[in-house]
């Protein structure tokens, strides 16, 4: 993170500490050092904000976790600002930290761990059990949404008395159109035709439901489903296309020349 100086105090406490302007001095000089800093740190950063150190120290060591982001302000008590500040020095090149601030660093990130757990385990808790996926059902749902797009078809068909051409194998194609689906959705075409079938052989409802259409657009209806659920029926039929044939070795070859000869 880069630094912003926030406030006129800014001029008066310097820029940033860098702790590669501690190399080479004892113990006891670097944890001086490292108090001091702490001193900066408070001015310009707060709780939040370095719990963003830790993660940018996490992601410079490429350890993958999440947990840092699942602590919240109420946990400063237990957290504090020290494992921030000494992530963020750690970053920007502290190499040799005191054994005393050491121990605190770690002990804090231990502190984190197990609060993001403890609140990972409680939301687990309080979540209702997911529903098992059925497959079947998907099947049948998809079908039921390919089924409302052949409406939409069959409607701009019949404004256009059938003169925009539809191909139902691209149609096929383009949707992924898997065998279990063409299934189901062979049974939604048949139940769309059913009503135009019906009104066709004369029942008194549908007859007068469809009175709107010639006898002409009728039968053109009805050839059109029963082409859409003849492809249908190809899909659920058609074979995985077979795998390249299995050459013959010189083994079964010479073996095959010799049963010829010995009739």
């Amino acid at each position: 993170m880069a630094f912003q100086k926030r406030s006129l105090e800014a001029k008066h406490m310097g820029d940033e500490p860098d702790p590669k302007d501690w190399i080479g001095l004892d113990e006891d000089a670097i944890e001086q050092k490292m108090h001091e800093a702490f001193r900066w740190y408070y001015r310009f950063y707060d709780f939040k904000e370095s719990m963003q150190f830790v993660i940018e120290y996490y992601k410079k060591n490429k350890v993958k976790t999440n947990n840092p982001k699942k602590i919240k302000p109420i946990d400063i008590p237990e957290v504090g600002v020290h494992v921030g500040y000494i992530a963020r020095m750690k970053s920007r090149g502290l190499e040799d930290c005191p054994i005393k601030l050491e121990n605190l660093f770690i002990d804090k990130l231990k502190v984190i761990e197990r609060i993001a757990q403890s609140r990972k385990e409680l939301q687990e808790e309080n979540q209702p059990d997911k529903p098992k996926p059925n497959i079947q059902q998907r099947m049948k749902e998809l079908a039921k949404k390919l089924a409302y797009d052949v409406e939409d078809v069959v409607e701009a068909q019949i404004e256009s008395k059938f003169k925009d051409k539809f191909n139902f194998k691209t149609f096929i194609k383009q949707n992924n159109v898997s065998k279990p689906v063409a299934k189901h959705l062979k049974v939604e075409l048949i139940n769309q035709s059913e009503e135009i079938r019906l009104a066709k052989d004369g029942d008194p409802e549908l007859k007068e439901a469809y009175s709107h259409l010639s006898g002409v657009i009728k039968n053109r209806l009805i050839k059109f489903y029963d082409n859409l659920i003849e492809e249908c029926d190809n899909v659920e039929t058609v074979r995985k296309e077979s795998k390249k044939p299995v050459k013959m070795t010189y083994y079964r070859m010479n073996k095959n020349k010799k049963k010829k000869k010995r009739k």
